[in-house]
């Protein structure tokens, strides 16, 4: 009877619509929304709306559907999914991920208190001797390009620009193979 009060309180019970289109409602229940049903225009038309919606949603799924798909098509998806998985791609996920690690590394170094400058003195002096080297690599590019436009200074009112240009990637292409192979240890065979 508690049904039977809040029914007639004015307020439809679009809940127990559903709850009675499944058969989902207690015996009691179901009479007592039954007897609301003979009252209420509303609930009567969406109690229609819902069984035909249902009607025409079984209608549709109990169809043959024969749908050939491609033979590549699971392989399709995954690549269609893993190209567009963004995980850490956004600004602010990268931005968090980096703060973050901060802060676990803040946390580890407070924890290690004083030792922790040494267990990072290898990992600076790595740092140190990778500096140390790119330092010289810039430096003696640097010099070789100063040295190829002093040799090249002279001829720049006689050549055009853009055979001085080639002449200077030819120049610095010879430079860069000699380098490479010295440094890699390349020989001829």
């Amino acid at each position: 009877m508690q049904l039977q009060n809040e029914f007639n309180s004015g307020e439809c019970p679009t809940i127990e619509i559903v709850s009675y289109v499944d058969s989902e409602l207690s015996p009691d229940g179901e009479l007592e929304f039954e007897l609301h049903l003979k009252n209420c225009q509303t609930c009567r038309e969406e109690l229609q709306l819902q069984r035909q919606f249902l009607s025409t949603l079984n209608s549709n799924l109990t169809g043959n559907f024969d749908v050939e798909l491609p033979p590549d098509f699971a392989k399709r998806i995954v690549t269609n999914a893993e190209s567009s998985v963004t995980g850490l791609r956004k600004p602010v996920e990268r931005f968090n991920a980096v703060f973050i690690c901060a802060a676990l590394m803040l946390m580890v170094l407070f924890a290690l208190g004083s030792d922790a400058f040494g267990l990072f003195a290898g990992i600076r002096a790595v740092f140190e001797k990778a500096a140390a080297v790119a330092g010289l690599a810039g430096h003696v590019a640097v010099s070789i390009l100063l040295g190829v436009g002093v040799v090249l200074r002279p001829f720049s009112g006689q050549l055009q620009a853009a055979a001085l240009a080639m002449m200077f990637f030819a120049v610095a292409f010879a430079v860069l193979i000699r380098f490479s192979r010295s440094l890699f240890g390349l020989r001829r065979t």
